[in-house]
């Protein structure tokens, strides 16, 4: 699995829409004639859901960052749980236990706007904030279990999911499930969803991303895939595991059926560009 955060530069190529699947997102009631005819309405929205997909990109690289630094200096047997937060928008921190969940023995910290990472490995008593906020994101998972256990689908082919809270704002947070990848050169779209809870840990939103799962291949020069009426943009999960799994590719395509276009996300900008189809070997950029 790939970490570095890396950098690419844009290229055109022609597009040539390969897959199909059924999509749900934030923005899963689509757009309205009055949102499209609104100047920036996509724009903005696609700048929105590239932003939040590179802070789950973050949060995923935090997690192998921390696990593997962890790894080098415990045995598995050694570990309890571990918890990883946000104490401010710009910063992270992970911590893990020992089995009787009273110490913590390793103490990560990650700084996003230095990139500065700060690592403990002295055993101490686990702080009293720490203990409030295990037990919150514990309260949050075991809710979105009871009520939500039968929508998690992950392919066990491929790999286990993978969990991720991001604070979306003061009053909100948000887990994801992304499918886990064990192979090699595979981008894994879909098998992902997302549920919002309040500072209490109650459920406030749920959504599914993407219906059906397609793994593709990262050793082309793009991907692709096309998202039905009812999700007219990317989704934040596609941004983040393209950003973890593309490889050397620059690019991936979605075409969106409800906007009559595709949508071209590039890794090296984080950012989206809506194209409409006009006709053969034709496209305008929005």
């Amino acid at each position: 699995m790939g970490k570095a955060f890396s950098t690419f530069q844009s290229m055109a190529i022609a597009i040539s829409i390969m897959a199909c699947m059924a999509s749900y997102s934030t923005f899963a009631q689509g757009p309205t004639r009055e949102m499209i005819q609104q100047s920036g309405v996509i724009t903005d929205a696609l700048d929105s859901i590239c932003q939040e997909g590179y802070n789950l990109y973050v949060a995923e690289c935090v997690n192998w960052e921390s696990t593997d630094s962890l790894l080098a200096h415990y045995n598995v047997d050694e570990i309890g749980h571990s918890f990883i937060w946000q104490p401010t928008n710009d910063s992270w921190r992970v911590i893990f236990m020992d089995k009787e969940q009273k110490n913590c023995i390793f103490d990560f910290r990650y700084d996003l706007k230095s990139g500065e990472q700060t690592i403990s490995y002295e055993p101490r008593p686990i702080s009293e904030n720490e203990r409030g906020i295990f037990e919150k994101k514990d309260l949050m998972f075991k809710n979105a279990i009871e009520q939500y256990g039968d929508s998690l689908r992950y392919d066990p082919d491929y790999g286990r999911p993978n969990f991720d809270f991001v604070r979306i704002d003061d009053k909100t947070t948000r887990m994801y499930m992304l499918q886990g990848v064990e192979r090699t050169g595979i981008i894994p779209f879909g098998n992902d969803l997302s549920i919002d809870f309040d500072n209490e840990g109650n459920i406030t939103a749920f959504r599914r991303y993407h219906r059906s799962f397609i793994p593709i291949s990262n050793e082309g020069e793009a991907a692709f895939h096309s998202h039905l009426k009812d999700n007219p943009y990317i989704t934040p999960t596609d941004v983040c595991n393209f950003l973890l799994y593309h490889g050397n590719m620059k690019q991936t395509y979605i075409l969106s059926t409800a906007l009559g276009c595709y949508i071209l996300y590039d890794a090296e900008r984080n950012s989206a560009t809506l194209f409409h189809i006009i006709g053969d070997g034709e496209n305008q950029q929005e």
